[in-house]
C-alpha cells in the first residue's frame, strides 16, 4: 500500500512539474527577407510544417536570430518566390514594399518534370533566365523537381531577378512569451540532417 501511494504521489508531482513547463513553439516557412546587420529574418509561415507539401497561409513574421551563435545554423538566402502552383498556373511572390504576398496568374509555356538538381538542363546554370523579347522567365524548382518557363504580366517582367528565386526553407524555435526572439534557428535548405 505504501509503495502504491508513493508511486501515485511521484506521478502527481511529475505531472504538476510538467504542467508548469513552457516547452516553446516552432515556426517554419520560406525566407523572403534577411537583414544581416539587424539579425532579422522574415518568413512566410508554412502551416503544415511539411517541406515537400507546404501550405504558406500562416502569415508573414519577422524573427530576431538567437543571441547565442551556437544556436544559429547556416544563414538564409532570401528569395521573392514563395510557391509555384502548376495546376492553377500561378506564382506566389513576396512584395517587399507592401510586405505582402501577391498571387500572379501566369502562362506556363514549358514544364519539364522530374528534373533533378544534377540534370544537365539545370546543373551549373544560373536562374532565373529572363527573356525580355519573349516576355518569359525560366526557373527551376528543386522541391517540385520542375524546370518551367512562364509568361508574367508585362509590368512584372522588370522586377529584380531575386523575385523569381525561392528563398531558403527555415525553422525557428521560440518561447510564446517572446515570440519574435528565436532561441534556435535552422536552415532546412542548407542543413543535411542525415550527414554525420
Amino acid at each position: 500500500m505504501k509503495i502504491r501511494n508513493m508511486l501515485l504521489m511521484l506521478v502527481l508531482a511529475l505531472s504538476l512539474g510538467l504542467a508548469g513547463c513552457d516547452f516553446g513553439q516552432v515556426e517554419q516557412g520560406r525566407c523572403v527577407a534577411f537583414d544581416a546587420n539587424n539579425k532579422t529574418v522574415t518568413i512566410v509561415l508554412d502551416v503544415k510544417h511539411d517541406q515537400r507539401n507546404p501550405e504558406y497561409t500562416g502569415g508573414i513574421e519577422t524573427f530576431l536570430l538567437p543571441s547565442d551563435p551556437a544556436e544559429i545554423g547556416p544563414l538564409p538566402t532570401p528569395g521573392g518566390r514563395v510557391q509555384f502552383d502548376l495546376n492553377k498556373s500561378t506564382v506566389t511572390i513576396y512584395d517587399p514594399v507592401k510586405k505582402a504576398l501577391e498571387i500572379l496568374q501566369v502562362e506556363f509555356t514549358d514544364k519539364q518534370m522530374n528534373i533533378k538538381p544534377n540534370h544537365p538542363l539545370v546543373k551549373g546554370k544560373k536562374f532565373p533566365i529572363i527573356d525580355e523579347a519573349n516576355k518569359t522567365i525560366t526557373e527551376y524548382s528543386r522541391r517540385l523537381q520542375a524546370l518551367v518557363t512562364f509568361k508574367v504580366p508585362e509590368d512584372k517582367l522588370h522586377l529584380p531577378p531575386e523575385t523569381w528565386e525561392a528563398g531558403d526553407e527555415v525553422r525557428m524555435y521560440y518561447k510564446e512569451n517572446a515570440k519574435h526572439q528565436a532561441l534556435r534557428f535552422m536552415n532546412i535548405t542548407k542543413t543535411n540532417i542525415f550527414k554525420r
